[in-house]
């Protein structure tokens, strides 16, 4: 099953591979983020919906281009994860001044987040291995926002719901990598 995702991520990628800076590729995809922040803000649903997309593909673009042109760095990985982070936080912070979302909800969704976040660095810092797995990721939490930004054109309450489900879910997914990562320490 895997190798026919990779399959199709790398179908998917190949019309874009260029041999340019993936870090340049990076600094468009936290660009785009912040613009798609600024229509979460101002509820321009379908706006906010398109950017998010656009920067996520480029996220995941910059690795692509960095591995296929031998230009994967220490760096370059340091970076990415950091402007993830950033882009993250742009669009909960949005969601939070925006005035039909309780800020509380969107701050603690982003504080569980980031929370899940600083598990997977840890656990690399500890254990050598960056932790990706559990329950869902960074990827996952994108497409349920960008769902959501498009469904609530039509369903004025499907960001709040998101915000829920992202938060709940993220929760959970502290829990696995703190007891995924406790576990390989007690070893």
């Amino acid at each position: 099953m895997l190798e026919k995702l990779s399959y199709v991520r790398k179908k998917l990628f190949a019309p874009f591979l260029v041999n340019v800076n993936p870090v340049s590729v990076s600094v468009v995809s936290l660009l785009l983020a912040f613009a798609a922040a600024y229509f979460l803000f101002t509820s321009s649903w379908l706006f906010a919906a398109i950017l998010i997309a656009a920067s996520a593909f480029l996220d995941a673009l910059d690795g692509e281009i960095a591995r296929k042109y031998k230009r994967d760095t220490k760096f370059g990985d340091f970076l990415d994860h950091v402007l993830d982070r950033i882009a993250d936080s742009a669009f909960l912070i949005a969601l939070a001044f925006n005035p039909n979302i309780p800020s509380t909800l969107a701050l603690l969704t982003l504080a569980a987040v980031l929370l899940v976040s600083y598990l997977g660095t840890e656990a690399q810092a500890l254990t050598g291995k960056r932790l990706y797995t559990a329950l869902v990721g960074r990827a996952d939490r994108l497409v349920i926002l960008i769902a959501a930004a498009i469904a609530q054109i039509f369903y004025s309450n499907a960001i709040l719901y998101a915000l829920y489900l992202i938060l709940i879910l993220s929760a959970i997914t502290f829990l696995q990598r703190f007891y995924l990562t406790a576990k390989q320490l007690t070893k």
